[in-house]
Formats: structure tokens, sequence, C-alpha cells
């Protein structure tokens, strides 16, 4: 991330990053609107915004990641559960096949947009000790 960014820059970035509407974020940063557009205006903040797009994006994949896995693997626990009987067993994992078919993996268009990034701004995991 760029280092001609001051601070209320770069929680600028951060907050819109996150999704987080320009009056909100003119209103917690004490700037007008107007202020927020134009530095939007700028290669500098263009660049951190999609640094700080690029950091809330790796998280969310993750953390989709670690909640498939968690889920599957109650999943499987219940699966293997002798205390249930066949048809529980069989309507969690109809119900769980209904919820996945046809749906798109957000995992992998995340990281798709993850991709774009990458070669736009040919950006590397960098140190977020200046975010």
């Amino acid at each position: 991330m760029s280092t001609k960014l001051n601070e209320s820059q770069k929680i600028a970035c951060h907050l819109i990053a996150c999704g987080v509407k320009a009056k909100a974020i003119a209103k917690k940063l004490g700037i007008r609107e107007e202020t927020l557009s134009r530095w939007r205006q700028t290669d500098e903040f263009k660049e951190a915004l999609e640094f700080a797009t690029r950091i809330i994006l790796k998280e969310i994949v993750e953390t989709h990641k670690n909640l498939l896995i968690s889920s599957q693997n109650i999943i499987l626990d219940a699966l293997s559960n002798n205390d249930l009987d066949i048809f529980k067993k069989a309507s969690l994992a109809l119900r769980y096949l209904s919820l996945i078919k046809g749906k798109d993996d957000i995992a992998e268009k995340s990281e798709n947009k993850l991709f774009k990034y990458s070669e736009l701004g040919n950006f590397g995991i960098r140190n977020l000790n200046g975010f």
C-alpha cells in the first residue's frame, strides 16, 4: 500500500473495501463526500483501494472455506452417528445435496476476482503494517 496516503485516506480505503457507503465514511472521518470522491481519483488511492479489497476478499474466502469445512465435518459426524436412523441420515444428506446443487462456488468467484486484481496491479502479499 502506498505510504503517500494520510491516515484518513488509509481508513477510507479500508472502509470502502468493506462496503461502507461514502456518506458514512465522510461523516466518520469528518470530511465532505466531495473530498472522498477527489481522493478516489488519484492513482495512489486507487492502488491502496485495490490492495485493501484484495485483503478483504482473501479473508472472506478463508472464512468461507473454514465454515464449509466445519459444516461438512458436522454433517459427516451426523451421518456416522449410529444413534440416528437411516431416514434421518438420508434426509440430512438430501437437504445438503439440494443446497449445493447448481450453486456457483463463492470461493471460486472470489479467487477469480483476486486473480483479476493481481493481474491489474501485480499485487503480491504485502506487509499490512502501513494499513
